[in-house]
């Protein structure tokens, strides 16, 4: 019944978030498809997200990992450093999306 209680609070107060809203925004927010470059020019596109539709495997991170706190409030073009399982890492910001989440 906890857990019931829980999940039931959790979906009274969820607010949906259409990214769609943001307009041309440089800025990394909720939701945005953030393209990043790696020191080697490796490029990787993340989508920002809440906890529970997290999916690694299609690009899409939660708002509390790591990366996607570095990368919150920076904009194109911006040199970010954080820390990964693997060490400090820096990545360049190359691009900033919002786009419909399907």
């Amino acid at each position: 019944e906890r857990r019931i209680r829980f999940l039931t609070r959790r979906l009274d107060n969820a607010e949906i978030v259409d990214p769609l809203r943001q307009g041309d925004n440089d800025q990394v927010f909720f939701g945005a498809r953030v393209t990043i470059a790696d020191a080697e020019g490796v490029e990787n596109v993340y989508t920002i997200v809440g906890v529970d539709e997290m999916d690694v495997s299609r690009g899409r991170i939660s708002w509390i990992s790591p990366l996607a706190r570095a990368l919150i409030k920076s904009r194109v073009g911006d040199c970010i450093r954080f820390q990964s399982p693997m060490g400090i890492r820096e990545i360049d910001i190359v691009a900033v999306e919002y786009v419909s989440i399907n």
